[in-house]
């Protein structure tokens, strides 16, 4: 970890993303009808390629991943894994459509993780009192690689330092789905 920011900053952080975390989590609970929470289970700041996200809980290589980029004062970007299982459970409603060229859950998949990545970006820019906005989510599929060579592939060009800050959702009655969400930021805007 890089041990050149103060805690000041990492503490500030840490609260920011857990209120933004709380707001997301709200958010998915009354999408879904469903009570959600989330565990936290990595934050910090790191060199790019020498980060390491140990949580095996949603690591699942081929879950599905979609993503947002961040941008404004901040930049960065976020990630949200879903086994099939989460997908299925987030989708169940949602029908399959007249036009077969338009996959309904795979948009409404994007509209979540929009509704996810936006919940936590007021929040981190209300605390933070920065600048922040979130493009439009890219579904990338089923991804086959560790989230810290996605992450190095990503940033490798960008910055040398980055912060990290990692939680799993937790659905009540279902304690096998724990989807993660996952934001790294350029941490030269700290």
């Amino acid at each position: 970890m890089l041990k050149t920011l103060n805690q000041n900053t990492a503490d500030k952080l840490n609260n920011s993303f857990d209120a933004g975390y709380a707001n997301a989590t709200t958010a998915l609970a009354r999408m879904t009808g469903l009570q959600i929470g989330f565990n936290k289970f990595h934050s910090g700041f790191h060199r790019v390629g020498e980060a390491r996200v140990d949580d095996p809980t949603f690591l699942n290589q081929g879950s599905l991943l979609l993503t947002t980029e961040i941008f404004g004062d901040i930049t960065g970007k976020s990630y949200l894994f879903l086994s099939d299982k989460e997908m299925d459970l987030l989708t169940v409603g949602i029908p399959v459509g007249k036009d077969a060229s338009i996959n309904l859950k795979e948009e409404f998949l994007k509209e979540l993780d929009n509704i996810l990545s936006a919940s936590v970006i007021t929040k981190l820019s209300n605390e933070l009192k920065v600048k922040m906005y979130g493009n439009i989510p890219l579904l990338q599929g089923k991804t086959l690689a560790k989230i810290e060579d996605t992450i190095e592939d990503d940033f490798s060009e960008q910055t040398e330092a980055i912060y990290i800050n990692a939680i799993s959702f937790f659905i009540e009655g279902h304690p096998e789905m724990k989807p993660g969400f996952v934001w790294v930021l350029d941490s030269s805007a700290f």
